[in-house]
Order: C-alpha cells, then structure tokens, then sequence
C-alpha cells in the first residue's frame, strides 16, 4: 500500500469517526431564525475572481500553515483576500486560527481532501453594495470564508466544512457590550442564482458571531423604524403639550375677554345712566343764574302760594 493510499485511508477513519462523535455529543444550539430574503448576494462570477486570485497567490508560495494575502486589480480596490493551504490532519487537529475567522479542531471537510485551502475575504466597502437585508442596515464589513479542496492542482473544487463545535467570526471593532440589545448577527447562504438565505442570530459576546459553516457573516442593526416610531412617540407627546398648553392660555384668554366685556358693559350702562340723567335736567325747569359775590348761582322766581280759608270761601279785600 502506497503513502497516497494509506493518506486517504487515515482521512477515511477520521471522517467515520466525526461522524459517530458527533453523533453523541449534543448539537449545536444557535438561537437563529432564517428566512429566505430577496437578498442581494455576491455574484458567483465575482466570488470566483477572487477565489482565483487567492489561488494564483497560492500557487507561488509553497509553505502550507501560513497566511498569503493575495493581491487584487484596482477595480476591487477596498475587498481583502488571503489565502492559507493545510492539510486535512492540521485542520482535524487544530482547526484553522487565521484573519478574523477561527475554525475549531475536530473539523473535516466534506468530502475528505488530503489538503484543503481556506480563502478568507473581507468585501470592506463593497458589503453594502452586495449585501442587502430588509429592515436592516449592516454596520460592519461582510467577512466569509470559502473551503477548497486543492489535492489535485488541476482540478480545484469548491467544499464545505463538518465541523464539532461553531466556527467564530470575530468583528474587533464592536467590542460595547450595551449594543447587544441592538444588533445581531446575520449568515448568507447561497439558495439559488436568485435569492440568498439570511439566517440572523443574537450576538452573545460583543464582536463575535457563530456560524454552522462556510459562508458570509456580517453584523447587522434595525433600520431607523424603531427611532422614527421614538420620534413619533416624542412628537405626539409635544403636540399633547402644545395642546394643553394651548388649551389653558385659550380658557385664560377667554375669561380675559369676559371680564373686558363685563367691565365695558358696566361702563357702558353708566354712561347711559349718566346721559339720560342729563337729558331728564335739561328737559326739566330752567333757572336763572345770577351773580353771588363772584360766583354765579342758580336763581328761581319765588311763588307764593296764597292761603285758602277752611271754609273754602276767599278773602276778598275790601277797599
């Protein structure tokens, strides 16, 4: 037996073994909920570009368990790729610890390779461009890794990852634990050519999001729905007191407004008191004025009245 045959036999027994490990041990619990949203993914014509790149960065390095950035056009100016080659044994003993993505030991590929090739890529500016999820903007850079199976040189082919425990994906630059409430973490898997699985978990620890297998994960916020419904609330709550402010000062005004008429009125019945009693004196007897001293007084004629006998008869004067 050959040391190619006795490789693959070796990976063969490691395989078998995950399997029945795995198969005792408890699952994996992620608190997730997917659902399949019109996302807009990367294109699997870009996601190979950078895969070949990756590779033809490879392909001039010969050293395996070491990190090689690779070296892109300017038109991806702004996305990271790096590249590291290992061998299934590595990977199934201590896992893959390289840019921000850490693979836990006991994982094997699927299906087994002999040596296995992890691309790392950081879209950076690009994730919005590519990554879209409704009702949530992301804040940070979409990270993702793809597994490759690179035994054969010439026949390179895209693989996936049975892994024990989940992988973490570390984003350095969130490290607040008070965001927790606020953000979540989100996974893409590709469905088909037109929609793509966004499967949003909580995020436990501040920068860390866990993921089942390769793929893009990101950090994601809700959108400013629940700060316009505050700014309603906060609205509402002005406008209740602009009311009720207004309603106060309007009962004052027109209380205000009352007592200027009720005083007017008074004022205004006065006068006309006043008028008719000035009418009524100058309706009424004459008198004639005449100089006091230095004043002039009110003179009226003096009337006698004649005395009347009790008998009724008149004295008549006799000459």
């Amino acid at each position: 037996m050959n040391s190619k045959s006795l490789t693959c036999c070796v990976v063969f027994l490691l395989y078998t073994n995950l399997f029945s490990s795995t198969s005792t041990s408890s699952p994996i619990h992620i608190n997730s909920t997917t659902s399949i949203l019109n996302v807009t993914n990367l294109p699997h014509s870009l996601s190979q570009s950078l895969e070949d790149f990756a590779l033809k960065t490879l392909t001039n390095q010969h050293h395996s368990g070491s990190l090689y950035r690779a070296i892109l056009p300017n038109n991806l100016s702004g996305i990271e790729v790096s590249i590291v080659r290992l061998t299934g044994k590595s990977l199934w003993n201590a896992g893959a610890r390289f840019s921000n993505v850490l693979i836990p030991a006991r994982s094997v590929s699927v299906p087994p390779a002999r040596r296995v090739a992890i691309v790392y890529q950081n879209l950076g500016n690009w994730s919005n461009h590519w990554y879209t999820v409704p009702g949530y903007r992301l804040i940070t850079s979409v990270l993702g890794f793809r597994v490759l199976d690179v035994s054969d040189q010439d026949d390179v082919k895209e693989i996936s990852l049975k892994m024990k425990n989940p992988v973490e994906i570390l984003f350095r630059e969130l490290w607040d634990e008070k965001m927790l409430s606020r953000v979540s973490c989100v996974s893409f898997k590709a469905q088909n050519e037109d929609k793509e699985a966004a499967s949003v978990s909580r995020m436990i620890l501040p920068g860390v999001c866990y993921g089942s297998s390769h793929g893009d994960y990101s950090v994601i916020e809700p959108l400013e729905k629940d700060k316009n419904k505050k700014k309603v609330v906060v609205l509402w709550r002005t406008w209740w007191w602009l009311w009720m402010v207004g309603l106060v000062l309007g009962f004052g005004l027109l209380w205000f407004l009352g007592f200027v008429c009720t005083m007017g009125l008074r004022i205004l019945s006065r006068k006309k008191i006043q008028v008719m009693m000035e009418r009524e004196a100058n309706d009424g007897e004459v008198f004639e004025r005449r100089w006091v001293g230095g004043s002039k007084m009110p003179s009226a004629t003096v009337t006698r009245t004649l005395p009347e006998s009790e008998s009724g008869f008149e004295n008549v004067s006799h000459g």
